[in-house]
């Protein structure tokens, strides 16, 4: 009994440390020059604007975010996709995505420079609007 309760134990513990948000997970050497393509939305805004930058020392989706907020205090940031220096990344993308509670579509494409998941969301909710997505895969 008492060698069930430890395993137990260990399952939620290891259950609990994906927890960690994938947006924080390093993607980029601290050291690279990072070109990131971004949208930003003023609040009570259904638009997106389209920018670019080149960021150091960003690491993670967290920290591009992090960075591109204080050019634009207030509002609301999505990272379309980051090259790293320079080189461009190719990445194949089956996924979903419905209007409301319709019937989910499914779908394939190639996207650049989408590091993660979230990039690739990102990417795919410029292609279709006001639709609900989720990824598949993700393969290279």
């Amino acid at each position: 009994m008492h060698k069930n309760r430890i395993l137990c134990l260990l399952w939620l513990l290891g259950a609990a440390l994906p927890l960690v948000s994938a947006d924080e997970r390093p993607v980029v050497s601290p050291k690279s020059s990072v070109y990131v393509q971004y949208q930003y939305q003023n609040a009570g805004s259904d638009t997106w604007t389209t920018s670019s930058t080149t960021l150091k020392g960003a690491t993670s989706e967290s920290t591009m975010k992090n960075q591109i907020s204080q050019r634009h205090p207030g509002k609301k940031i999505r990272i379309l996709s980051a090259k790293i220096d320079g080189k461009s990344q190719r990445v194949t993308v089956k996924y979903q995505y419905r209007r409301g509670e319709g019937p989910w579509n499914t779908s394939s494409t190639t996207l650049q420079d989408a590091l993660t998941e979230s990039m690739a969301r990102n990417q795919l909710s410029v292609r279709h609007p006001g639709q609900q997505i989720r990824i598949l895969s993700m393969t290279p």
